[in-house]
């Protein structure tokens, strides 16, 4: 079974795959975010708008491709988790577009390359492995930005918190827009305690997905 996570930063993703290594088979591998050996990540996050703009269009299509890379190499196992799928990143890219760090030439041939081409190669189907569910951790841009301040990444901090309430829209945004294509199981991150939903996942999958405990 292939399971991504979806959901803003500061949304629990990590703390939702710890607590469900705990209790799904033991088989199960977890591909966390590629983000090393990214030449782009420190820039893009750079507190200088001209260094942010110059790095975003360069940033979006490495994660796209370390994206499709890492699903791509994740087929040889039956059961894993994504610390963010496919369609996040796109998120990033269309938030990243409306805040003004990617023009509209270069997100036009980015938003038909990923709909015409990237799409269709993760949706499941009779010859084609895709997601077999997508948990949306869904959190209030409240949430999120408590969130990055309690954790204190010291780069997160440097990024405008209109940045984190646009990004925290865009997942709304393109949850419905890609809701009939996947899966989706809408979680509330918004509750402290992520043993319930972790719980909540673990039974649906027991209900709807014929889950074995091992």
């Amino acid at each position: 079974m292939k399971i991504a996570i979806f959901g803003t930063v500061g949304a629990g993703k990590t703390t939702l795959i710890e607590k469900l290594k705990a209790k799904l088979p033991k088989d199960y591998q977890v591909f966390w975010e590629p983000l090393a050996d990214n030449p782009y990540f420190e820039d893009s996050y750079s507190p200088n708008p001209v260094i942010a703009r110059a790095a975003a269009y360069k940033m979006e299509l490495l994660m796209l491709a370390n994206r499709m890379k890492q699903f791509l190499d994740s087929k040889q196992y039956e059961n894993v988790i994504y610390d963010r799928g496919i369609m996040d990143t796109i998120i990033f890219a269309h938030c990243n577009y409306e805040a003004g760090n990617i023009d509209e030439r270069d997100w036009k041939v980015y938003r038909e390359y990923f709909e015409i081409s990237v799409l269709p190669s993760i949706f499941k189907g009779p010859n084609q492995e895709g997601y077999d569910l997508v948990i949306y951790l869904k959190v209030s841009p409240e949430t999120s930005i408590r969130r990055i301040h309690t954790r204190a990444i010291e780069r997160e901090l440097a990024v405008d918190i209109d940045f984190w309430t646009k990004l925290t829209e865009m997942y709304d945004r393109w949850y419905l827009h890609l809701k009939d294509a996947f899966p989706f199981m809408v979680i509330d991150g918004n509750l402290e305690d992520p043993e319930i939903y972790a719980n909540q996942v673990v039974e649906y999958l027991k209900q709807n997905m014929s889950l074995e405990n091992k």
